[in-house]
């Protein structure tokens, strides 16, 4: 489909965040020509891309609209400061989107766990993430449906593991069960011999 089409349609037509192939074949020139349109949909096509320059990524990442902002968000090589920008300026829109960002830092993980109003779709984020800390992980703990991704996470202390064992959903026992920091003492009571 030629780029011309796409522009046309992005902002009449239900394209979604999918990162469309002709977007993601686009050369140098034409993605800073999509970067810089005065349509936000097309920008925000663009910034599904993961390979964009980081002057272009930058510059996406102070975008004023919130669907730029949660298409952008997940790139890598953004800056804590850059991404509680984010949040600053557009809260609940974009909490997920940056929870999803592969570089934010475990301060800033804590932060969101922390917003209000809460975002239960970001506690399930928090919860995947490598960079979740303890504070972070007893927040998802909170949400059911974090419940047992955040059972699972190596940063979550062995005595929380250890009371998750006995939760009543069972979901979270087997998640807790396999956590590769549940002491080997209680390893040894769960196998059956």
């Amino acid at each position: 489909m030629p780029l011309e089409v796409i522009i046309r349609l992005a902002g009449t037509a239900k394209i979604g965040r999918a990162l469309l192939p002709r977007v993601a074949a686009a050369s140098p020139a034409e993605v800073r020509e999509l970067a810089g349109s005065p349509d936000p949909a097309v920008r925000m096509l663009v910034a599904g891309r993961r390979d964009l320059p980081p002057e272009i990524r930058d510059a996406l990442a102070a975008d004023p609209d919130a669907k730029v902002l949660k298409s952008i968000a997940p790139h890598p090589g953004l800056s804590d400061r850059q991404l509680r920008a984010m949040v600053d300026q557009h809260g609940v829109r974009v909490v997920t989107k940056v929870a999803t960002n592969p570089d934010v830092s475990p301060a800033l993980l804590e932060h969101l766990t922390r917003h209000r109003p809460p975002v239960r779709k970001a506690f399930r984020e928090v919860a995947r993430h490598h960079n979740a800390t303890a504070p972070a992980l007893l927040a998802c703990l909170t949400d059911r449906q974090a419940r047992p991704i955040a059972a699972d996470h190596p940063a979550l202390p062995p005595e929380v593991i250890a009371d998750l064992l006995s939760d009543e959903d069972w979901q979270v026992v087997e998640a807790a069960a396999a956590n590769p920091s549940l002491p080997t003492s209680l390893m040894s009571k769960l196998m059956p011999w």
